[in-house]
């Protein structure tokens, strides 16, 4: 099993968003390092108020950032990349732990122990 899972939200919009999130918590419950990189159109999800505006899918009537919480509770680190604050601004969710570029993410995805789900 892999070590490490790294989810890539790359053109999920907010209203399909929560199943891989609710994913990223789950793997991180299960003890592993698991990440989730927001990018290109995604990236909008991690701006302040557009997680919490989306109710998440899951019958919950809870928001997205909800879910977003559950996974940071569970030890899921959030990143954002370089290009989409650029593009969506810097006023980010608080779970953003750290924005990045594209060198973060080759090095990350390309080691052997990790796993990449993309979305």
């Amino acid at each position: 099993m892999a070590q490490r899972v790294v989810i890539v939200l790359l053109n999920t919009p907010a209203d399909n968003a929560d199943a891989p999130l609710a994913q990223a918590a789950v793997a991180a419950a299960m003890g592993m390092d698991t990440e989730v990189l927001f990018t290109g159109a995604a990236g909008r999800i991690a701006v302040r108020g557009v997680a919490a505006a989306q109710t998440a899918r899951d019958g919950s009537m809870r928001s997205l950032h909800d879910v977003i919480r559950d996974g940071a509770e569970a030890g899921v680190v959030y990143r954002i990349c370089s290009p989409a604050v650029a593009r969506f601004g810097d006023d980010l969710i608080p779970e953003i732990r750290e924005i990045v570029g594209a060198a973060w993410l080759m090095g990350r995805v390309t080691e052997h122990d990790t796993t990449v789900l993309t979305y």
